[in-house]
């Protein structure tokens, strides 16, 4: 069976190995992300955290609560809504769906290498998040009235090893087993 996206088209195979490739990549550089925001705690140095998460909630609490769903999730034993396990969980969950996006959609269509190609969505990702995200939350152009210059430049470096290491990991494990 072959799927398309856009003209990008892949026998169930090749979308199985991209899948993989994607999640693993994305695994290994979330864990990178999520080890380098949390030692700016140490440093100290406040960065942006759980902006996307702080911005959608108002909207999909609600709705979510309506439906049950928060009473499955701690019945669970899963981390309540607003703790650290929570929002880790949902970073993550955010770095696995935009490493599927990029395994999926954007890797067969930036141009230029690897590292190229991570840098460019590092900048479409951190403009979101400076001109729509962050604003919206009251936080100002990139955080700027809530952290330091140091603060904004951390944040975005952080993320930026996240895309470039993304980049750069995919294509090594989406080749498939015999050229490895």
């Amino acid at each position: 069976m072959d799927t398309s996206w856009d003209g990008i088209t892949t026998g169930s195979g090749e979308l199985r190995r991209r899948t993989t490739a994607a999640l693993l990549a994305g695994g290994i550089a979330i864990a990178i992300n999520t080890t380098l925001l949390a030692a700016a705690d140490y440093i100290p140095l406040v960065t942006a955290r759980g902006g996307l998460l702080k911005l959608i909630s108002p909207y999909v609490g609600p709705i979510l609560a309506r439906t049950g769903v928060p009473r499955l999730w701690l019945a669970a034993g899963l981390p309540q809504a607003g703790s650290t396990g929570f929002q880790l969980g949902f970073h993550m969950a955010v770095g696995f769906a935009m490493a599927l996006v990029y395994g999926l959609l954007l890797e067969q269509a930036l141009p230029g290498p690897a590292w190229c190609k991570g840098l460019l969505y590092a900048a479409a990702a951190w403009i979101a998040n400076a001109v729509t995200v962050l604003p919206l939350l009251g936080e100002g152009l990139a955080g700027s009235h809530a952290l330091s210059g140091g603060g904004m430049v951390y944040f975005a470096a952080a993320h930026t090893v996240f895309f470039v290491l993304l980049a750069i990991l995919f294509p090594r494990m989406a080749r498939p087993p015999s050229r490895r």
